[in-house]
């Protein structure tokens, strides 16, 4: 039976002690406006210490605290992460000649961000659309790793990774920083994020049209987020038309490659909300097309840029 709004109260205190000690107490999170903040210091069975500054930055969101963040943080085997990391296919190897896509043994973290679907802890979410409360935001968030565990250099390797729990890590970095290395990227859904460094190549053995891995990676995650997207069919073939242009030019003409990736990410954004799904709630009800979509599009905008810069240098 009913045991009164005292006993009802402390269960309440039980739960939300719970859920603030569930998080490790290396990881400590603050929440300013539309911005989260988590400070990770973690330490091994040998002493060895890593630390990390991870910052996300929401363009619309609702319901952002800590808790209904919930980011945590582990220390990993490289070992066991590499193979879930994207690498060049074997037929591609030699066209594309470079090296893999491994972790830095010097940075072995992993960064989990992993929102409740809590109905009854959280508010209401967006008119129309969290009815189950927890965290929601709209288009994207940008989330970045600061780490002084690794060392910058101009035009690093070091990228950004992201993977639904358990699963293949995809590139989504749109800028490398010094400081000493500072990564972010862009997306529209949670999970795992890894800073890894990415020695694939570019670009074909003397000019061969081919696409490597590097740009591949992120074109066929592109296309299947269009190919299972809730959007009508003129949409559809738009932004499948822009994405064979770029396929057809990255390996023979970079600039015009960005220039079509440009005008892909202004499909995104003039469609986000209206003829694009945007939103994100943490009852996964939805999917946010325009969020994923972004993402990447910034990362394939980012490595064709760094070609180009790159190629540019003394």
């Amino acid at each position: 039976g009913w045991a009164g709004p005292s006993a009802f109260m402390s269960t309440l205190a039980a739960l939300g002690l719970a859920f603030a000690t569930a998080a490790p107490a290396e990881v400590i999170v603050t929440v300013d406006d539309n911005t989260a903040h988590a400070d990770i210091t973690l330490t091994n069975g040998a002493g060895q210490t890593y630390s990390a500054e991870a910052t996300i930055v929401f363009d619309a969101p609702q319901n952002l605290s800590p808790e209904s963040l919930n980011v945590t943080a582990e220390i990993v085997d490289p070992a066991d992460i590499n193979p879930r990391l994207p690498q060049e296919p074997i037929a591609n190897a030699l066209l594309c000649p470079g090296g893999p896509v491994a972790m830095d043994p010097d940075f072995p973290v992993m960064i989990t961000v992993e929102p409740p679907a809590t109905p009854w802890l959280f508010e209401t979410g967006f008119d129309g659309g969290a009815a189950s409360g927890g965290l929601g935001f709209l288009n994207t968030y940008s989330f970045e790793i600061h780490t002084h565990d690794l060392f910058y250099e101009p035009h690093s390797r070091y990228r950004v990774f992201k993977a639904p729990i358990g699963e293949n890590f995809l590139d989504i970095t749109n800028a490398v920083e010094a400081g000493s290395v500072r990564a972010r990227g862009r997306h529209g859904a949670f999970s795992q994020f890894v800073i890894a460094k990415d020695l694939r190549g570019q670009h074909g053995l003397l000019g061969v049209n081919v696409l490597c891995g590097v740009y591949a990676e992120k074109t066929t995650a592109l296309t299947g987020y269009v190919l299972g997207a809730l959007i009508g069919d003129v949409l559809r073939l738009d932004l499948l038309r822009l994405l064979a242009k770029i396929v057809a030019l990255i390996p023979i003409d970079v600039l015009g490659a960005l220039s079509a990736v440009e005008e892909l990410i202004a499909t995104i954004d003039a469609n986000a909300g209206t003829d694009l799904p945007n939103a994100w709630h943490a009852s996964h009800d939805v999917t946010n097309s325009a969020g994923e979509m972004k993402g990447v599009a910034e990362a394939l905008r980012f490595d064709l840029q760094e070609s180009l810069d790159s190629s540019a240098k003394p």
